[in-house]
């Protein structure tokens, strides 16, 4: 029984790695300190920096990121 809950663990830190991978090929995150770090001010920063077809969000307040496909 334990050696197929090991084989389970290995599977799904495998599936995460390659996840981690492919995700981090699609997209580049840009952050700055904005404060307050809000949906507002954040899609501000990423306009005024010339970002196109970004998404925002706030990591660690008061990080503002700016998440931009690759093209």
């Amino acid at each position: 029984m334990s050696h197929a809950k090991n084989g389970t663990c290995v599977l799904l830190f495998a599936a995460l790695v390659v996840a981690m991978v492919f995700s981090s090929c699609q997209a580049a995150d840009y952050c700055h300190a904005i404060v307050p770090c809000s949906d507002e001010t954040c899609s501000n920063y990423c306009q005024k920096n010339n970002y196109k077809n970004f998404q925002t969000y706030c990591q660690y307040y008061p990080t503002c990121c700016c998440r931009v496909p690759d093209t």
